[in-house]
């Protein structure tokens, strides 16, 4: 058998393990992506989240996490996402997930709220909310400090702060017919509201916030004066009968109007956030307020009934003061009583009268010594014949006996003189006076002689009046067409037409023949 040859050993070539390359594959390519992918969502979710605040309710009526949304302007800005309990365990709180755009509207003074549906005296808000659900209302604030944590209001505020106009402050003895919401006019034209308003500490008054919209608000000056225009004003005073009203939403809802006193032109322009006094009525508002006053003092020896605290004390028609005060008087000598009537008089408007010098303006007492020189004098007159108010008069009184101011007196005494009504009055005692006299002179007069005489005529002229009634029945009955007297009366005008148409031919025979008369009447051929 043949050896097999054996190779040389370097006739095989010797294996040479090589390094494997290192690389990724493209398999993992698809996860990495993957991978990438959500990290970027996270982050952009996370990025583009916004911020959570937390809002405290009294209630979670309407609240309904994943449902209810936040809205500012119709706009969603945000989302509830759970209702708790408080820490008080009072109210409710609610976690809400804003909006990154909301984000800067979320500072210290933002203010929110429960939109529902609501019934406010003349007014229905929310009725939107029916159809759509509740939701949560913002009013973005003025400050620049951020936050998170909420209280929430109870109602829609009647004002947002983006709202252009201006807030003023009223001050009132009583709250009246007004209410949060009334209406503020201006020439019975709505330009605004009250907001609210509180009670003082106190308790001796309250305060009222109104705003008022703008343009209007430029209205509101130094001179402005507010007074409550709720329900009809209906006044009877010496000065007369007067009403008023402003539109019938504040006589059923109450509102305050608002008017320039004097001229608007001279008025200083005011800030936000002025104070005001709110009067009850319009006349009494727009009074001139007279910083000088003086007193006087009138004594009267009259009844001052129908004569009141505050009546004006007028000159020719000018309100020159008013009453301050009635009283009485007895004098220790010889017991007569007087009414005292004590008046404020307004120098300003006495002044309107010309009681000047040449050069220099007299004073006070200069000018009423001149006045009463001259014969003016203090009167009680009827304002009112309706109601029978009276009022005091200050008039010239030609023939009036010399008087003088008693400027010794406190107060000064002012001279008066007797009103009409003391004249009426007397004149009317005089009359029944007059009336009592005559009454006792038919009482003495013999009353039931007289009356039995005036029966006795009575009845005869009733007899008489029979007799002619007799009289005239039977008369009537001889007219009668079918009496006798009636058929002998035709008879003799029958008898007397026909001689005179006898008469007539015999008339026209001689007018003929003249000749008759002598010869007689020709015989007939």
């Amino acid at each position: 058998m043949a050896e097999l040859s054996e190779s040389p050993q370097d006739e095989y070539p010797d294996a040479i393990a090589e390094p494997k390359k290192k690389g990724w594959s493209l398999v993992w390519l698809v996860p990495i992506i993957a991978i990438l992918v959500g990290v970027g969502l996270v982050v952009r979710t996370v990025l583009e989240r916004g911020p959570e605040i937390a809002i405290t309710f009294k209630t979670a009526d309407g609240i309904e996490p994943g449902k209810t949304k936040v809205r500012y302007k119709n706009v969603e800005i945000g989302a509830v996402e759970r209702v708790e309990l408080a820490d008080d365990m009072q109210k409710v709180k609610a976690v809400i997930r804003m909006s990154k755009s909301a984000k800067p509207l979320l500072v210290e003074d933002a203010r929110f709220w429960v939109e529902r549906p609501r019934v406010s005296g003349t007014n229905i808000e929310g009725l939107g909310t029916l159809l759509s659900g509740a939701f949560i209302g913002m009013d973005i604030g003025k400050s620049a400090k951020a936050r998170q944590s909420f209280e929430g209001l109870d109602r829609p505020p009647l004002v947002t702060f983006t709202e252009p106009g201006r807030t003023f402050q009223l001050r009132a003895e009583q709250l009246g017919s007004l209410d949060s919401g009334s209406q503020i006019y201006y020439r019975r034209v709505s330009v605004g509201q009250v907001v609210r308003y509180e009670m003082d500490k106190d308790g001796n008054g309250l305060n009222f916030e109104i705003f008022i919209r703008a343009p209007y608000d430029k209205f509101v000056n130094s001179e402005t004066r507010f007074w409550e225009a709720s329900g009809v004003d209906v006044e009877l005073s010496a000065q007369g009968f007067r009403v008023e009203s402003q539109s019938l939403n504040s006589i059923l809802s109450g509102g305050i109007a608002f008017e320039t006193r004097g001229n608007p032109s001279k008025a200083k322009p005011v800030g936000p956030d002025t104070s005001f006094r709110l009067y009850q009525k319009r006349a009494e508002a727009m009074k001139v307020e007279d910083v000088e006053v003086v007193s006087m003092r009138l004594v009267f020896n009259e009844s001052v009934r129908g004569l009141s605290e505050g009546a004006p004390v007028d000159f020719r028609g000018i309100e020159v003061g008013r009453v301050s005060s009635i009283g009485a008087t007895v004098d220790q000598k010889n017991g007569q009583i007087s009414m005292i009537v004590d008046i404020d008089l307004f120098p300003n408007r006495l002044r309107s009268i010309d009681i000047k010098r040449p050069g220099k303006e007299r004073s006070v007492r200069e000018g009423m010594d001149l006045l009463v020189s001259g014969g003016l004098r203090g009167q009680l007159r009827t304002g009112n014949f309706v109601s029978g108010q009276l009022l005091v008069s200050l008039d010239y009184f030609k023939g009036a006996p010399k008087a003088a101011v008693k400027w010794d007196s406190d107060p000064p005494i002012l001279p008066t003189i007797p009103g009409s009504l003391v004249k009426f009055e007397q004149q009317a005692a005089d009359l029944i006076q007059l009336v009592g006299e005559l009454v006792k002179k038919l009482e003495s007069l013999p009353l039931e002689q007289i009356s039995e005489d005036v029966r006795t005529t009575v009845k005869s002229l009733d007899n008489t009046l029979k007799t002619v009634d007799s009289t005239l029945k039977t008369v009537d009955r001889q007219l009668a067409d079918d009496s006798m007297l009636q058929q002998d009366l035709r008879d003799t005008l029958r008898e007397v037409s026909k001689a005179a148409a006898e008469a007539r031919a015999l008339l026209e025979y001689q007018s003929r023949h003249p000749e008759a008369l002598i010869q007689g009447k020709a015989k007939e051929e």
